[in-house]
């Protein structure tokens, strides 16, 4: 074999080993981009899920908020209406008429006296007129009622109308509001 035979075969294997050698990468870059093609769509997808699930949690999250914030604001509404139930109710018991004024001093003063040995009656300059018992009048600054007290102070039953009512509210307020709201 003469020289030149021997470089065209070493060239013609060099072409062959070339374009082997291409389709391989050729090959190799068709994998590589359907690979990443495949990985892209799955951190897409993966993306897309917790896009979706912090979104919800975001709408979930916005949604409780709201829902407090109406339920504070449903509760103040309650409450300034039972507030306002109770200011009318202390009204008309404070505004009462004289006669029924006169009969609730008595049977205060009565209850007074079943607890214990009454001395001293604290009332008001409005309400001493209905206080005919014989005890001690001291009078005092209050919406009607009475302290009584016994003779040595150290024992005192407050029935004045703010504590009355204020203890009539505390038991009654359930009632009051299931009336209102129910």
């Amino acid at each position: 074999m003469g020289l030149e035979k021997i470089k065209e075969e070493i060239l013609h294997k060099a072409d062959a080993a070339e374009r082997e050698i291409l389709i391989e990468a050729e090959a190799k870059i068709r994998s590589i981009r359907s690979n990443a093609a495949v990985h892209m769509k799955q951190l897409e997808s993966e993306a897309a899920k917790k896009l979706d699930a912090d979104m919800k949690s975001l709408e979930n999250r916005e949604n409780s908020l709201a829902n407090m914030e109406s339920r504070k604001i449903l509760f103040e509404t309650r409450k300034s209406l039972i507030d306002k139930v109770y200011a009318e109710a202390f009204s008309k018991i404070r505004n009462m008429p004289a006669k029924d004024r006169e009969g609730i001093i008595k049977k205060l003063i009565g209850m007074a006296k079943k607890e214990i040995d009454v001395d001293t009656v604290y009332i008001s300059e409005k309400d001493k007129q209905y206080c005919k018992d014989g005890a001690k009048i001291k009078v005092i600054e209050a919406d009607g009622g009475i302290i009584c007290e016994t003779k040595d102070g150290n024992v005192r039953v407050n029935l004045t109308f703010p504590s009355l009512f204020a203890d009539l509210r505390e038991k009654t307020v359930k009632e009051v509001s299931g009336i209102l709201f129910d």
